[in-house]
């Protein structure tokens, strides 16, 4: 039975993913029953050792490591992924009210590095050479090395216990306020679709320092990809010979040449993405935002191996399924490709 090239494609790259989503399991799992400590001990120190045997033993910790990993993906394709003993919830219940808080700290802060980055790698690419240039790559390369955490910690001192002008770190909404109802989980846009201006500001102001944090690690190397493809670009045939046309400047580089350089640039925004949430561990223990990240640390910290095995496999999938998207824009973006294909 035949496909059609498209559907053939997308059918190969999903079963590649799967079987690298397997194998990401099969590391996190590892990882984790490798770890010095077990839940057991960490959350009870001063039980007899008995006791501890038998919890082991009824937690299952006393099976060989292919058993414990092959009872784990029986329970993940259920769709149930443990308990945590943390929180005393299901890890289901738990993802449900963090995966959210962590969608929406990073769509923003994607969004102000694409908002930031793009324009940034254009005007330096389209002044290439001049001291506009030198200004955006010295800005673009200390955005870079600033570490996260250290920018969060100084940011929350300067903005909020000095000078007031943003509110306290505690999460994605004040304990006055009663978190909006609604299918998206996104706080901001749940309260602005109930009409509650209220909520929907104090949602946003407590969004807009972390993702200010988390948006500007990815402005450095989306504008340095932009400015050399740009660069690139603009020196191609097809741009010169629209320059002896008489063509204006405006539609040659953000029309012809800025489409020609959308590929690696979109290639870039998929690394980002899984960036982002890798890295937005560290932005939410700063800030103490409610999410998947936040939620990965603590567990780790506690030996509770269920969300941490869970947390590293969703990001997997998020990678995974980022790079598909990404693979399936080229023939969108470049007609040769799609040609080609």
């Amino acid at each position: 039975m035949s496909f059609p090239p498209l559907l053939s494609y997308v059918l190969r790259r999903l079963a590649i993913s799967s079987v690298v989503l397997v194998g990401v399991s099969a590391v996190a799992f590892s990882m984790a029953y490798l770890l010095p400590s077990d839940p057991v001990t960490s959350r009870y120190p001063d039980i007899p050792e008995s006791q501890r045997i038998e919890m082991r033993r009824q937690m299952g910790l006393d099976q060989p490591l292919v058993v414990q990993y092959g009872r784990y993906l029986e329970f993940v394709f259920r769709g149930d992924f443990g308990k945590s003993f943390g929180t005393g919830n299901t890890v289901g219940e738990d993802l449900k009210r963090r995966i959210p808080a962590t969608l929406e700290l990073a769509s923003f802060g994607i969004a102000f590095g694409v908002l930031v980055g793009i324009p940034l790698g254009v005007i330096g690419a389209i002044y290439r050479g001049r001291r506009i240039d030198t200004l955006m790559r010295l800005l673009t390369l200390a955005a870079q090395s600033v570490p996260p955490f250290w920018l969060g910690v100084v940011l929350i001192y300067v903005l909020y216990f000095q000078w007031r002008a943003v509110p306290a770190p505690i999460g994605r909404l004040s304990p006055l306020l009663i978190p909006p109802a609604g299918a998206t989980g996104f706080y901001t846009i749940d309260a602005l679709l109930a009409g509650d201006w209220k909520t929907t500001w104090a949602a946003m102001r407590q969004l807009m320092l972390p993702a200010f944090v988390l948006g500007l690690g990815i402005v450095s190397p989306l504008a340095r990809i932009t400015r050399s493809a740009m660069c690139q670009t603009l020196a191609e045939d097809y741009v010169t010979f629209g320059r002896a046309l008489g063509l204006k400047s405006r539609q040659l580089v953000l029309g012809d040449a800025f489409r020609g350089a959308l590929v690696p640039i979109v290639t870039t925004l998929g690394f980002i993405v899984g960036h982002v949430l890798a890295g937005a561990a560290v932005v939410e223990t700063v800030f103490a935002w409610p999410g998947l990240g936040r939620y990965a640390v603590t567990a780790i910290t506690t030996s509770d191996m269920a969300p941490v095995s869970t947390c590293i496999l969703l990001i997997a999938s998020g990678v995974a399924i980022t790079n598909l998207l990404v693979d399936l824009s080229y023939a969108l973006i470049d007609p040769r490709i799609r040609h080609a294909a």
